[in-house]
């Protein structure tokens, strides 16, 4: 047993103040003259032996109590085992949680200000040649370093709110890798957060080696709404077109907020404006409608009016509206046809309508849909190129001659890996479902009903049933597939069994075909972005449409500039530019001063939760780790490291004997009575006076 404070051990001499006392009896007795002793009804006479044994007991108790109560203030401990280990180094590293929920209120101000004053009291718990390393969100590399306890005081008050933050696990494996250098010392690691839920935390991977402490915070309970996410109902942006955009807004309170105002900014004009009402832990969707806009890259910003949690009431989001879509018709002649005269109807659409023997593979890729018209048969050399380019990203569409060579059609489809057909049919069929779930029929028919007329024909393809995953029939009979849609990497490919000859079928001259060549068109499976995440993007994906040259580019967002590292990928250019965007806002993409794309990057909604892991999920995530969950809020931190960092303290068990043995004292003194032996005096309790 070893004394934090020994010297208070002085204090035992105040035991000869009973002794003394005990000795030297000062209690001086008085005669007392009875003028009738006829009038005493009895004498009693004291027994010496049962008052000495009082007066021990007595003396006992006090020596007890007073000795008690000096060992209290000494504060006595069983040492810790890694404390008699030898080692009397200390490696302390401390985590201060810094992300967008330790601004929230608590007690004292903010969460980051009380955690910045349980790291200075934890620094205090330590000796003079104790090390210190200080951690944040940022995972910086000067915070790779050990400090002096000044050093280290000097750097906390440098903490600051930051849009960054990491999961518990990433946070505790950092300390772990930092902490493995350091041999034949005491480790310490310390972990001082609110630990709210934003992530699914499995159980940790612990160090026996480390002492594992955590100081969690408590903010009070206060409402919060989040602009949680948007998107777009149609892929395609055209100039002037109506927009419509669905607004995602979730509350994280348990209660009813209303009226909350909402607002819509495009390139800093207002575009609409609204009142949404949440329930407690509810989400609503919302849909904005608007229009106005031109050619060109577009700046989009969502925001709500919500105090006092304000980093998530805005939502950046960039979109492009193209002035144009590029077509490539490929036909065996260099003439009108069925699709030259469909997309003619629109100048959205820019087509190039050409014979096999005009294609330019290069500028394949830069195609939104390449169509096969009517082909004969496709070349080995022309399957690979357009294998290519619909697993970039391109859509393909091919419709197939009555006059097909139906092995050529069927190397080139296996290629593509769709189905392929096995013959032509000449029994009549028309299609009596449609697939009304599918992006291609969204938005085409305003009711369901049986009584739609769909496209029919007297003779068509028997394409096979093998292709499973990736298919999607969008027109059938029975069982029959007519006109399929399948996924091929980042691209659509389409396939038709209807022959587009007038003589086959109705096809080409049914109202479904216009509107079915233009989503065709328009729809992309590589769809981009409208926002980033802050923290969880590192990387960006150009696909081979733009023509850049990967050493000149360069993101720019006011007065900061970011070269990323340019890697050549068969699908595209893959830019990485780490963790380098560290604040909210839109990133612009230039080429040598050409822009090729603008990035919306928000802060991380993982932050707007609501809800925090108690003592007990804490200490399940340590898994059978003996970590030490500290009291924030009840005590000095200070104090509860030391009695923690020394071992069993005694000091509490000492009080509460000193007060037991005073307690006892007290009742020997009022209830311990000494019997004598009574001699009455008996007269004549009858007699008359």
């Amino acid at each position: 047993m070893k004394f934090f404070f020994p010297e208070f051990l002085l204090g035992l001499f105040l035991i000869a103040i009973p002794v003394i006392i005990h000795l030297f009896n000062f209690r001086k007795f008085k005669k007392v003259y009875f003028s009738n002793t006829r009038l005493l009804q009895e004498i009693k006479i004291q027994t010496s032996r049962r008052e000495k044994l009082k007066e021990r007991l007595i003396l006992l108790t006090r020596i007890l109590a007073i000795s008690f109560l000096v060992l209290a203030f000494a504060k006595p401990y069983f040492s810790n085992q890694k404390q008699d280990s030898g080692l009397d180094d200390d490696i302390v590293s401390i985590y201060i949680d810094n992300s967008y929920s330790m601004d929230a209120v608590a007690d004292n101000g903010s969460l980051l200000e009380e955690a910045k004053k349980k790291a200075r009291e934890v620094t205090a718990a330590f000796g003079l040649n104790a090390k210190f390393q200080l951690i944040t969100n940022q995972f910086a590399g000067s915070q790779k370093r050990l400090l002096t306890r000044n050093e280290f005081l000097s750097e906390l008050d440098s903490v600051e709110i930051s849009s960054q933050s990491n999961n518990l696990a990433k946070v505790v494996q950092y300390q772990k890798d930092f902490l493995s250098v350091y041999k034949n010392t005491n480790k310490h690691l310390f972990l001082i957060s609110d630990f709210q839920k934003n992530t699914n935390e499995n159980q940790l991977q612990i160090d026996s080696a480390i002492d594992y402490n955590i100081i969690s915070l408590k903010p009070h309970n206060l409402p919060n709404v989040s602009v949680d996410s948007t998107w777009f109902i149609s892929p395609i942006h055209q100039p002037l077109a109506e927009e419509k955009l669905v607004v995602r807004l979730k509350n994280h309170s348990d209660q009813l907020i209303e009226n909350i105002p909402l607002s819509l900014k495009i390139d800093g004009q207002s575009k609409a404006i609204g009142n949404i009402s949440i329930k407690g832990n509810q989400s609503v969707t919302d849909t904005l409608t608007f229009s106005g806009l031109g050619a060109g890259w577009q700046k989009g910003e969502l925001s709500i009016k919500d105090y006092p949690v304000i980093f998530d009431d805005h939502l950046n989001f960039a979109f492009e509206v193209t002035s144009k879509l590029k077509l490539t018709i490929i036909s065996p002649e260099n003439k009108p046809n069925y699709f030259s005269i469909a997309y003619g109807t629109d100048p959205f659409f820019e087509v190039n309508n050409i014979s096999e023997s005009q294609i330019n593979y290069t500028a394949l890729k830069e195609n939104d849909l390449v169509v096969l018209n009517d082909l004969p048969q496709v070349a080995s050399g022309l399957g690979q190129q357009l294998k290519a380019y619909t697993e970039n990203g391109g859509n393909l569409a091919v419709f197939m001659p009555l006059n097909a060579d139906l092995p050529s059609y069927q190397s080139f489809l296996q290629l593509i890996q769709v189905d392929y057909p096995t013959a032509i049919k000449t029994d009549s069929v028309k299609a009596d479902k449609f697939n009304s779930k599918h992006p291609v029929f969204q938005g085409l028919f305003d009711r369901t009903d049986e009584q739609i007329d769909l496209p029919k024909a007297s003779t068509y393809f028997l394409l096979t049933q093998k292709v499973r995953t990736t298919k999607s029939v969008l027109l059938q009979e029975g069982n029959i597939s007519l006109f399929n849609a399948y996924t091929l990497g980042k691209g659509n490919i389409y396939l038709s069994a209807y022959p587009l000859d007038r003589k086959a079928s109705n096809f080409a001259h049914h109202g479904l075909f216009l509107p079915l060549c233009f989503k065709m068109a328009m729809l992309n499976n590589a769809k981009r972005p409208l926002f980033y995440q802050i923290g969880n993007t590192e990387r960006l994906f150009l696909d081979n449409k733009a023509n850049v040259n990967g050493e000149n580019l360069r993101l720019k967002n006011g007065d900061i500039e970011i070269i990323p590292e340019v890697t050549q990928t068969p699908s595209g250019m893959s830019l990485y530019f780490a963790d380098q965007i560290k604040r909210p806002g839109f990133y612009e993409l230039f080429d040598l001063g050409k822009l090729i794309d603008v990035l919306a990057f928000n802060d991380d909604r993982n932050e707007s939760a609501n809800a925090f892991y108690n003592e007990s999920e804490l200490s399940k995530l340590f898994g059978p780790a003996p970590v030490k969950i500290l009291k924030g809020r009840e005590s000095s931190v200070t104090n509860q490291i030391k009695d923690e960092k020394l071992g069993v303290s005694l000091w509490k068990l000492c009080l509460i004997l000193a007060l037991l043995f005073l307690a006892i004292e007290i009742l020997l003194i009022r209830f311990f009575t000494v019997d004598g032996v009574a001699f009455q005096k008996k007269g004549l309790r009858n007699q008359k006076h």
